[in-house]
């Protein structure tokens, strides 16, 4: 049955209204999402500008220096020297007859290694032996002569002046004979050196000869003929640099370790220093000893020489990567209590590689920044990492913004 009249003339006017509100509805609902993106958008707007200034601060990690003042170990390198070495050369000309001692034959002093023939040296010999003979008869026929002249001048048969002249010409003669002696003397001295002998007890460690060898008497200019090592005790030589010259004293104790033996070491004493500075090397020549009952060292030896230093109370180590090199000065970065970077010069006393000693200056508390950056600058505030390791802030600036649709969406659950 159809409604009545009235009621169709009320659902024809109530209709626009309803439309209206509808439309109202959706203006405002409009109007909610388009101030809530606007808002959103300034929202992720002031969130990126906070993201971008937080970023333009740099983030650093942190390190500790740690207490030195231990006992250092300094090792250095050393050559191995004996206590005594002489090169033997030949003092005579000649031709090497027989040789007597090898390398590594233990000889005395005195002992004849090798023995040279001389046959120019002996006719000189006998020329002078002959020269000698001849001043002798000389001298004996002058005093002769002037004992005869001397008994002629009693009976006044000579002068007095031819009398002189014959005691002077004996004394001649007789100065004659002494230079021929000396002669003789010096050329048997000379034979003497065709015996090469050893001039001390040791080891025999170089021979350069075998027979029929020619030996020159300038020995300066060839080679030596042996080589002889008294190796009872060895002689260390080590060059220190200078920055641990003071710490060396002849007394202290050290050890020695060799390529050969790497499960031994050998004791060793500081004796003496050279007591100056090498201007080339800027190194100090340090001199120990070591005792070689046993012949385990060997001269020439390569060897690494262990000091044990005194310790330094105010030294402190922080690692290697703090430290920033700039216009030849080595300087770290520290952290103010503002979070604002501080640059201190430092001394390196010691490097070890993954660390480094600073010969004082700093304290323990200290804030040193890790691996600073080239262009860090005195002043510039920084952001310190937290203790997990994480940068705080590092989120990029997509972390706080929304797409649209998510936008609409959250506009849309706010308007219900």
């Amino acid at each position: 049955m159809p409604p009545p009249p009235d009621e169709r003339l009320d659902a024809r006017k109530s209709a626009p209204v309803k439309t209206g509100r509808a439309i109202t509805l959706l203006v405002i609902a409009a109007i909610a999402v388009a101030y809530t993106g606007i808002a959103e958008r300034r929202d992720d707007a002031e969130k990126l500008n906070r993201w971008t200034q937080e970023q333009a601060i740099p983030t650093v990690a942190l390190v500790t220096p740690q207490r030195g003042g231990e006992a250092r170990d300094l090792v250095l390198p050393g050559n191995v020297e004996a206590y005594y070495r002489a090169d033997i050369h030949g003092q005579v000309k000649g031709y090497v007859r027989e040789w007597r001692e090898d390398i590594g034959a233990k000889v005395h002093q005195g002992e004849v290694l090798a023995v040279v023939d001389t046959p120019e040296l002996d006719q000189t010999i006998e020329v002078a032996q002959s020269e000698l003979a001849k001043a002798k008869a000389n001298l004996a026929l002058a005093k002769v002569t002037a004992a005869r002249w001397g008994s002629l001048r009693a009976s006044a048969a000579v002068s007095q002046q031819a009398a002189d002249e014959k005691e002077a010409d004996a004394k001649a003669r007789a100065a004659e004979v002494e230079a021929a002696q000396s002669n003789v003397d010096r050329l048997k001295a000379q034979k003497s050196f065709a015996n090469i002998m050893a001039p001390f007890d040791g080891v025999v460690t170089g021979r350069n000869v075998d027979v029929g060898s020619l030996v020159r008497a300038d020995g300066t200019n060839s080679p030596a003929l042996f080589t002889v090592a008294d190796m009872h005790q060895m002689r260390i030589y080590v060059p220190v640099p200078e920055s641990y010259a003071a710490d060396l004293k002849a007394g202290m104790k050290a050890t020695l370790s060799l390529p050969e033996y790497p499960d031994r070491t050998f004791d060793a004493t500081i004796v003496t220093t050279s007591h100056a500075i090498d201007q080339k090397s800027r190194t100090l020549l340090v001199e120990l000893l070591a005792d070689n009952r046993d012949g385990k060292l060997s001269p020439g030896a390569f060897t690494r020489v262990h000091f044990q230093l005194p310790p330094d109370p105010i030294a402190v180590r922080i690692p290697a990567h703090a430290l920033l090199f700039r216009d030849d000065a080595v300087q770290i970065a520290t952290v103010g209590a503002d979070n604002r970077i501080k640059l201190r010069k430092v001394r390196i006393a010691r490097d070890f590689g993954s660390e480094v000693e600073i010969a004082g200056g700093l304290n323990l508390d200290e804030r040193l920044v890790a691996n600073p950056s080239d262009t860090i600058d005195e002043g510039e505030e920084v952001r310190v990492m937290d203790g997990a390791g994480e940068k705080p802030g590092a989120q990029g600036p997509e972390a706080h913004l929304k797409s649209a649709p998510e936008m609409a969406q959250t506009a849309r659950e706010r308007g219900e």
